[in-house]
């Protein structure tokens, strides 16, 4: 098969498909590190799965409020992403998947 030698094809590529490819392996690796983080932290124990809010200040400087639920949600959320199933999302631990993303990554790492 012959190259792909349109500059439109090559830009796409290199300003589109690389990144979200850099995107995806960078949230990737964040999120294994932020689930190792949340399990030696103690989990739910740290920041419980209720509608308690976050004291964080965000009520007064208007960011959007967190609660324990919300920020369990979010952990939730990691954990799909590195899920071995296919069906839970994106599944980066599903088989081939990361290899596909890191067959096209250069900048991995946040």
């Amino acid at each position: 098969m012959p190259d792909i030698t349109s500059p439109q094809a090559i830009k796409f590529s290199n300003e589109k498909i690389r990144v979200a490819a850099d995107l995806i392996a960078q949230l990737d690796n964040f999120a294994a590190s932020v689930l190792a983080e949340w399990t030696a932290a103690g989990g739910t124990s740290l920041i419980p799965n209720t509608s308690d809010v976050i004291a964080d200040g965000a009520a007064s400087d208007g960011r959007p409020i967190v609660t324990g639920a919300k920020a369990n949600n979010i952990i939730n959320r990691l954990s799909e992403l590195r899920s071995t199933n296919a069906a839970a999302g994106l599944a980066m631990g599903a088989s081939g998947v990361r290899d596909t993303v890191l067959q096209v990554a250069v900048n991995t790492t946040l």
